[in-house]
């Protein structure tokens, strides 16, 4: 049977958690996936990846995500996940309740930084942002999932900043979770505005993946999508976790880069991502922990 949603999904790297990390039988390495698409595809971008982890790594490897980014928050608490994929958000609650720790995020022309893109039906009268401003009380906004940095904190944080435009502004706000439901609900209905994560849009284009959309605006760079491990995964396995994503591209591996849609891993400390505590604050969303 077909995984559903609301299930984890699993790679046959490792069929339970019986081997953990300190274990006496082989160890595994169970790695989490923020959902920021569509779970199967997810779980299809970073299949290669784990498997290069599991050779640099001497390990076994459990590819997981969650029905949604919370899930994933979750996910490291309960202790399922020795290493994740977050959104700058959700990392940021993964560290303050469950203490996350990143070690690696994605450098893209010689940038750490992500963007979000404002898109609208080609069809519609939206050709700006200023457009929106007018017309927001007639218009709905699409966003992705409710913790997702790039598809809805950032975003509202940039209305607000920018335009001075508060979401309770709009007609409706509606969470349609990824970032690939954004384009594609944009792409099919009339009378909306929706944001989502820049490169992933980049991409749905240049796979021909969508289309009957327009830009409309990109925000300034945010940090975003950090590697963090779990606080109980030893120190040494967490550097070697740390090398093995930023040697990627001195060992030639770009069918995983450019699955990750980066050029390089850099290493990465907490203080990168301090900003965006403002954001989480802004938003409303408790981090529970001790920050």
């Amino acid at each position: 049977m077909r995984p559903t949603r609301r299930e984890f999904l699993g790679t046959a790297a490792a069929l339970s958690l019986s081997g953990c990390l300190g274990g006496t039988a082989t160890p595994t390495l169970t790695v989490g996936i923020v959902p920021d698409v569509d779970p199967d595809t997810a779980i299809e971008q970073n299949t290669e990846l784990a498997a290069y982890l599991a050779t640099e790594l001497d390990v076994e490897t459990e590819l997981r995500t969650a029905a949604d980014y919370a899930g994933m928050v979750q996910a490291m608490v309960a202790g399922q996940v020795d290493i994740a994929y977050y959104g700058g958000v959700s990392y940021i609650l993964a560290h303050h309740r469950a203490g996350a720790k990143p070690v690696a995020v994605g450098s893209r022309n010689g940038q750490t930084e992500w963007h979000s893109v404002f898109i609208a039906p080609s069809d519609s009268d939206l050709t700006e942002m200023a457009d929106v401003v007018e017309t927001a009380s007639e218009t709905e906004l699409v966003f992705g999932d409710p913790l997702s940095t790039s598809g809805t904190v950032m975003p509202t944080y940039h209305l607000r900043t920018e335009y001075s435009l508060h979401t309770d502004a709009f007609a409706q706000v509606t969470h349609v979770g990824a970032h690939d439901a954004t384009a594609a609900t944009v792409s099919r209905t009339s009378g909306v505005v929706g944001a989502l994560n820049a490169r992933i849009y980049d991409r749905l284009l240049a796979e021909d993946a969508v289309d009957g959309v327009q830009e409309l605006w990109r925000t300034p760079g945010f940090p975003d999508y950090p590697w963090a491990v779990a606080p109980s995964l030893e120190a040494t396995t967490a550097d070697a976790v740390q090398t093995a994503f930023t040697t990627l591209d001195s060992k030639g591996r770009t069918d995983i880069l450019d699955q990750q849609a980066v050029d390089q891993y850099v290493g990465v400390s907490h203080d990168a991502f301090t900003s965006l505590e403002t954001a989480v604050e802004m938003a409303g969303i408790e981090r529970g922990g001790d920050g």
